[in-house]
């Protein structure tokens, strides 16, 4: 039986993954003069930027002070993402989620504080019942920990949970927790190789789930009669 879904911010909720993307294009363009591409972007989509300067500075020898370049990038994006609206499909998946009386949770990768504020402004906070962070874990996307501290505060177990994830570091993540995960794809992440994903869509719109609900509700009258 389905019982819960944990759902990812950047990219999912708000999409965020575009500006970021832009953002440090820029940075790298006005600092260096290289132009990063979608692909070199990607590596850190869903998990922390630490692994895209790592590989910049050994690849090509672009040596960055980590705390100078996130100092800056994060405060562009805070002026830049405050007005952004919910991506299309998501109130009314939360809605459906909260009326099928489903738990809701929220796993992602950043700090505490820029989620919270985006959901607050939203005004989608109350929906979740559970709101875990970097700030929770000691590892982050594509570990699984986020995820395992999430079905631990639900007080569920895996096989009753779904994952919406839009990156392959959140979809890595997922099936390292052993759950199944839903990729929603955006504009930035949908030049990802995904594999061994539950379904893969490119809006929350065509998520079905009561479809889901009810796969979820024959696996465990199978298991039962086992």
């Amino acid at each position: 039986m389905l019982k819960a879904v944990i759902i990812d911010f950047d990219g999912v909720i708000v999409d965020t993954e575009v500006i970021w993307f832009e953002i440090f294009n820029e940075w790298f363009k006005n600092n260096w003069n290289y132009d990063l591409t979608i692909e070199e972007f990607l590596i850190c989509v869903g998990s922390h930027s630490k692994e895209l300067l790592n590989r910049l500075e050994n690849e090509h020898n672009i040596i960055i002070d980590k705390n100078k370049f996130n100092k800056e990038t994060s405060q562009k994006f805070i002026d830049e993402s405050k007005n952004l609206p919910l991506k299309q499909g998501v109130l009314e998946f939360i809605k459906s989620i909260k009326n099928e009386n489903i738990l809701l949770a929220l796993a992602t990768s950043a700090s505490r504080k820029k989620p919270i504020t985006h959901l607050i402004r939203l005004n989608i906070i109350q929906y979740f019942d559970v709101i875990v962070t970097s700030e929770d874990v000691d590892k982050i996307k594509p570990h699984p920990d986020l995820f395992n501290k999430a079905i631990q505060k639900l007080g569920i177990k895996t096989e009753e949970t779904i994952i919406i994830e839009d990156s392959v570091n959140g979809l890595l993540a997922g099936n390292k927790a052993g759950i199944n995960t839903i990729v929603c794809t955006n504009d930035v992440t949908k030049y990802s190789k995904f594999e061994n994903f539950f379904i893969k869509v490119d809006s929350l719109e065509k998520v079905d789930l009561k479809n889901i609900i009810k796969k979820y509700d024959e696996s465990s009258e199978i298991y039962a009669n086992r």
